[in-house]
């Protein structure tokens, strides 16, 4: 008797346990929308949870994790490798998750941690195996570094969980001149930020292989040394010609 209930407590045991050794949920899609029209810019993420233990579980407590980079300036001018990291201010925070065809208040929350922020949700219903819950999760953010004619982006996204897919969609007035990654359905593995780099410009300009804004700086210094030696040579040709 007392070798059959320490066998169930040690069974018991490893069914607890499991969870903390192998992953037992992923997120199966991850769909950021941003809207740009709006100021500060609104955000919405429609998130899926899998899943992927053979028994319920109950999700409790998860977290979402951005991250904002601004680039060093040389007074308006952004020096494109040197990049600060701050925390996402959020406003507005509101979710609610949605499991078979039922609706559910979340409880979300945020905090600040140094150079990133936290984004707290809760989710007290069992989900069977191999069953969905897809959460939302809405906020505004300035996300937005403003220039004179470019507006750049930089979305560390992370979570405590692994994404399969992630897709970014993006609500603009302006043009969309540089994406990074060009592309769709991403995988991120889990506790780690990936960066996701957007600039759109009031010009007409077709996508480019790098940010704008250095294409334009770059094109306004060469213009200056071409004007400049252009004038030192008109200079030297005057003097020459007042010398004869």
């Amino acid at each position: 008797m007392k070798k059959n209930l320490l066998l169930l407590f040690f069974m018991l045991f490893l069914v607890l346990m499991s969870p903390v050794f192998a992953d037992v949920e992923e997120i199966s899609n991850y769909k950021m929308i941003v809207d740009l029209t709006k100021n500060p810019p609104h955000i919405i993420n429609i998130i899926t949870i899998k899943n992927i233990a053979k028994y319920p579980i109950v999700p409790g407590f998860g977290e979402l994790r951005l991250q904002k980079e601004v680039p060093k300036k040389i007074l308006i001018i952004p020096i494109p490798s040197k990049n600060e990291k701050k925390p996402v201010k959020i406003e507005n925070l509101k979710g609610y998750y949605i499991i078979g065809n039922k609706k559910y208040p979340m409880e979300v929350n945020v905090s600040y941690k140094g150079t990133y922020t936290v984004i707290e949700y809760q989710i007290w219903r069992p989900i069977e195996s191999g069953k969905n819950v897809t959460l939302v999760i809405e906020y505004d953010a300035n996300i937005v570094n403003n220039g004179i004619l470019f507006k750049t982006i930089s979305i560390p996204v992370g979570c405590d969980l692994n994404i399969k897919k992630f897709n970014i969609i993006f609500k603009s007035p302006y043009h969309l001149t540089y994406l990074e990654p060009d592309g769709k359905n991403f995988q991120i593995p889990k506790d780690k930020l990936f960066i996701i780099k957007a600039e759109f410009s009031i010009l007409p300009l077709p996508r480019l292989p790098t940010y704008g804004y250095i294409l334009f700086w770059l094109t306004i210094l060469m213009i200056f040394v071409i004007l400049m030696v252009y004038i030192e040579l008109r200079l030297k040709n005057k003097k020459r010609m007042e010398n004869k």
